[in-house]
């Protein structure tokens, strides 16, 4: 049986922020991931502020150095438009941050195995593809369509009623209109569309709608282009792009830790996210599990501690999206809050800074 003292499932960014805090420490960390990389991923191409913030903590600044820096968020709604002064946090494609991420991990210490999956069996013992793992404490990371602790009693998901499911693709340059450095919100009734031009010029559409509308629509693409209206420049190009689609958004573990198990990222929680929070709680509870990880596998820490780590960095972010996403789906409420930004300017960029903004 194999002997580390951290074992990663995940190399998305919580999993790889793990493993580099981890092996920083001076931890023996094995990081699987049952994808091959680059590998496409749709959504989480806005980094917050918090997200930058703690990759330069964890000595990995550089892989953002391309991003293209995020100045504006524009809101549309019912023909009427907002935008908001935000610079903070930078935009890059998921392919080329989870590749750079998981490199950084390997440069720092980590062993990285691509195309292999972890799983608990109900005993709590790991297996790395073939291999049995004997792990000091294990880091699950492995976002909201992992299967590694399905076994493990106590762990299931309880997903809100009324969740709206994620969905998005990735745009050749030119098929919508997305100035660059801006986030555009296009608000519906039942659910919104956001778009952010990447580094290479391709065009990052992320999404989350009541899943009776999209399929009213006729799937993720028709209902993209009637969210999107006049914005659109090449209705074929989205009809025949990859369109991605992600399992009910609102969702939580019944539980975060265990006995040498801690549940982080995406893997532990979900609540429609923007203008990057998502990623941006990601990293950080990545980040601070692979440092509690270690300290568990060194016996200076104890497991338990975990829920109210994790819940001191999400909270506040999540209940904010939480808020956000309960008032967009009232174009009422919209239609006001845009009046309002447009007379109060000073206090829209207030509140917009204040979503994903930097904390220790």
């Amino acid at each position: 049986m194999r002997q580390v003292d951290v074992l990663v499932c995940g190399a998305g960014p919580a999993g790889s922020a793990a493993a580099i805090a981890a092996a920083r420490s001076g931890a023996r960390v094995l990081l699987a991931e049952r994808a091959e990389f680059p590998r496409h991923k749709a959504c989480g191409c806005c980094l917050s502020e918090q997200g930058t913030a703690v990759l330069r903590e964890l000595g990995a600044a550089h892989s953002v150095h391309d991003g293209v820096p995020l100045r504006n968020v524009r809101v549309l709604a019912d023909g009427r438009s907002l935008e908001i002064t935000r610079e903070a946090g930078v935009a890059i494609g998921r392919d080329a941050l989870d590749t750079r991420l998981a490199r950084i991990a390997a440069d720092m210490g980590a062993e990285v195995m691509f195309g292999t999956a972890a799983r608990a069996d109900a005993d709590g013992t790991w297996h790395v593809g073939t291999e049995r793992v004997a792990a000091g404490c294990a880091v699950v990371a492995d976002g909201l369509a992992g299967r590694s602790i399905d076994a493990l009693p106590g762990y299931g998901w309880q997903v809100r009623t009324g969740s709206r499911m994620g969905f998005g693709a990735v745009l050749p340059a030119g098929s919508v209109n997305c100035p660059r450095g801006e986030i555009r919100m296009h608000v519906t009734h039942d659910g919104y569309v956001g778009l952010v031009e990447l580094p290479d010029g391709s065009v990052d559409v992320a999404a989350a709608a009541a899943p009776a509308a999209v399929r009213s629509a006729g799937g993720p693409a028709e209902y993209a282009r009637r969210a999107l209206g006049a914005d659109v420049i090449d209705p074929a190009r989205l009809a025949s792009a990859d369109w991605r689609g992600a399992p009910a958004l609102t969702r939580r573990r019944a539980r975060v830790a265990g006995p040498g198990v801690l549940v982080a990222g995406d893997a532990a929680g979900y609540v429609e996210p923007f203008t990057g929070e998502g990623m941006g709680w990601a990293i950080a509870s990545g980040a601070a599990a692979g440092g509690l990880a270690a300290d568990v596998a060194r016996g200076r820490a104890a497991c338990d501690r975990w829920p109210r780590m994790h819940a001191s960095i999400v909270r506040g972010s999540r209940l904010r999206c939480a808020a956000i996403a309960l008032a967009v789906r009232s174009p009422r409420t919209v239609r006001a809050a845009i009046a309002v930004g447009r007379l109060a300017p000073g206090l829209a960029r207030r509140i917009a800074s204040a979503v994903g903004s930097a904390r220790r």
